[in-house]
Order: structure tokens, then sequence, then C-alpha cells
């Protein structure tokens, strides 16, 4: 067996996170599982890890993990991590695989649990481990950037994605990147003349924009806010406690109410008019994020049963 050799499971899905990953854990190998992995595929990838690794790692819920977990051998140790808050557990989807973790867990399918959300953390002290994962981007901002970037799916129930758009309407600036769009949105950006850019990438998305909006109701994705704030394009947060120490910049960035339309303007435009001093404080808060990642990241590695 190769000397502490890890490999981590992704989505089919799961492009940015890849990247993500082989920032975080630079000596590890990664894999994207195909939704439509069959039953040899998964005894051939079972034998592999079996063979060669001593750790396996598995982000995020996905049908095709589940069914491999059975397969992997005790001695190979089996850790996974959950991707969303407490706050998405109204959802049956969410709330059915979030106890399977655990299920699997007592089963000692899974031997450590860790979560990217503070507040499963805390809720969960004793049974999950937090990591913070880091991403530091190349992709430079658009010059001349005129459009406010909304980075939630107009779908998704937490996203606050048309009290955002509204906000946008309050503005001078009459433009909005988003991720996908639709027949309503379009009806209420052509009533208050809002011109609309979809663009599928994230990354792209996020790069796009004078100013982004990451306004969700919970779940907030610290990963985008740091894309977005390391390219020094301001992003306004909704519920999170992301920045609670870090108090001037929270003021700054993190709505007391998310369905504010009202603050959310203010904010944008504060963001706008206070960027220098936004930046100088958020380069003083990335500084202690990129110590406590390596910290959380080097003791989820080191866990051991």
């Amino acid at each position: 067996m190769k000397n502490n050799q890890i490999l981590i499971l992704l989505k089919e899905s799961d492009i940015l996170m890849e990247k993500v990953f082989k920032y975080n854990f630079k000596n590890s190998d990664i894999m994207r599982i195909k939704e439509d992995f069959t039953p040899f595929d998964r005894e051939e990838l079972a034998t592999k890890i079996n063979n060669n690794y001593q750790q396996v790692i598995f982000y995020d819920y996905y049908n095709q993990f589940y069914l491999l977990l059975p397969l992997i051998s005790k001695k190979v140790i089996k850790k996974y991590i959950i991707s969303e808050g407490i706050g998405v557990l109204y959802k049956p989807y969410s709330l059915i695989n979030f106890q399977q973790i655990f299920e699997y867990k007592e089963r000692n399918l899974i031997d450590f649990i860790a979560t990217t959300r503070y507040d499963v953390h805390v809720s969960f002290k004793n049974k999950v481990s937090y990591i913070e994962l880091d991403y530091k981007v190349t992709n430079k901002k658009e010059d001349n950037s005129k459009s406010i970037g909304i980075l939630n799916e107009y779908y998704v129930e937490e996203s606050n994605f048309f009290n955002q758009l509204s906000a946008v309407a309050l503005t001078d600036i009459k433009k909005v990147t988003v991720l996908d769009s639709s027949d309503i949105i379009k009806d209420f950006s052509d009533d208050f003349s809002i011109s609309v850019d979809i663009e599928k990438d994230i990354e792209k998305l996020i790069y796009k924009n004078i100013v982004n909006l990451n306004c969700k109701f919970c779940d907030i994705s610290s990963l985008y806010f740091i894309m977005s704030m390391d390219a020094e394009i301001p992003c306004i947060l909704g519920n999170t406690n992301l920045l609670d120490n870090d108090l001037e910049l929270k003021k700054y960035l993190v709505l007391d109410s998310d369905d504010d339309i009202n603050e959310i303007k203010l904010k944008i435009e504060q963001s706008i008019k206070d960027k220098s001093k936004i930046m100088k404080l958020y380069n003083t808060w990335r500084k202690k994020y990129t110590t406590n990642s390596e910290k959380s990241i080097d003791s989820f590695i080191k866990l051991e049963k």
C-alpha cells in the first residue's frame, strides 16, 4: 500500500470542487464519479482503493458513493465531507442524505465525518470535524465591469434571488449577470429596464461584475466569497457567520435582514464607495482564513482509527 496515499471522490458535476480539492489536498488523487457508474465499475474502483490507498474522502451527497462504501476494506480509512448546512434540512432530499451519512457512521462504513458548514459542526461537535476549504484563483476580473452578479440559482428556495434582483432595480446599475434565467426573470427585468446576461460557469460569472451578491437566506458559500474578494470584487452576503471574527468587515458585507431590498441596495452602493477600505479589511481577514484552513485540513488528514 502506498504511504499516506489519499483518494478524493467527487460527483461528476463537481468541476469547480475538483480544482478546490487539488489546491487543498496537493498530494492526493482525485476522481469524479459518473452518474452511470456500473456495478462492475464500482467493483473495479473498490479493488483499486483497497490495494492502493490508505484513505478515501467522499465529498457531498451522492448515491454512487453509498453503493461503493460497503465494498471498501475496513483497513482503508473512510472520511465523508458534508457540504450543506442545517438551514437546508427542511428539504426531504437533504434530510434523508444527512441522516444516511450518520447511519453509515454508526455501521462503521464511514470512519470520520467533516463539514464545511460551521453550523453543522456546532450542532454535532463531538461527531463532525470542521474544515475550511481554501482556493486561490488566477483569473482576473474583467476591466470596466458594469454589472452586478447574482451567485445563486433562481429556482432554489433559499437563494433569495428575486429580492436580490429587486435591489439591483433600485440602483443606477441596470445590468445583472446570472447563472440561469427564466420567463419570469425576463418579464421582471424588462419591467425595470434591467439587462440580464447569462453565464453558466460560476467562475466566469464572478469575474464579470463590479459587485457580487451571495445573499442567500442560509448555506452561504465561503468559496464564492473568497473567489470574488480575491479578485477585488466586493461580495455581499446573506445570513452567515463567516465574518463573525471581523465585525468591521461584517458591517460592510453581511446583511442584517436578508429580505430587505433597501439594505441590499445600500450595501451595493457602500461597497463600491468604500471598496479600498473594505479590501484592506478583507486582506487582514484573508490571512487568518488561510492559516485556519491549512490547520483544519491538516488535522482532518491526520485523523486515524
